[in-house]
């Protein structure tokens, strides 16, 4: 697929990083999960990414301390930080930290397809 995305996924719940795969999956996009900030900042390193979807709240890294780094090693690669702790004070903070989006948990697919194009409006999502 011409317009396909290639997504970091990072979260240290199975259940979510399986979802989210499965979604952007089904909208045609290229993903790679993994379980936690550190092994995110490994495969950022590694890898060429458009944009990588990633929890607030992860053992060892977590997205916001993620964040801070990828703006380092990938400048202007946004960042949208996913928290099931979804309040506008969250919201505010992870804006204000630098992040392209909020994207609170449980999220369906159009949200994320809403999202994507927000993100990239000149992409068929």
């Amino acid at each position: 697929m011409p317009n396909a995305l290639r997504i970091l996924i990072a979260d240290d719940e199975e259940i979510v990083r399986y979802t989210l795969d499965m979604l952007l999956n089904h909208l045609g996009h290229r993903r790679h999960c993994v379980a936690d900030g550190l092994s995110a900042l490994k495969a950022l390193e590694d890898g060429d990414y458009d944009v990588a979807i990633v929890d607030i709240r992860m053992p060892g890294l977590d997205g916001i301390g993620f964040l801070n780094r990828a703006k380092e090693i990938r400048p202007g690669m946004p960042v949208v930080i996913a928290s099931g702790y979804a309040s506008d004070e969250t919201r505010e903070d992870v804006l204000k930290a630098g992040a392209s989006a909020f994207l609170p948990k449980p999220f369906r697919l159009k949200e994320i397809q809403v999202l994507l194009k927000k993100i990239f409006p000149a992409k068929e999502i």
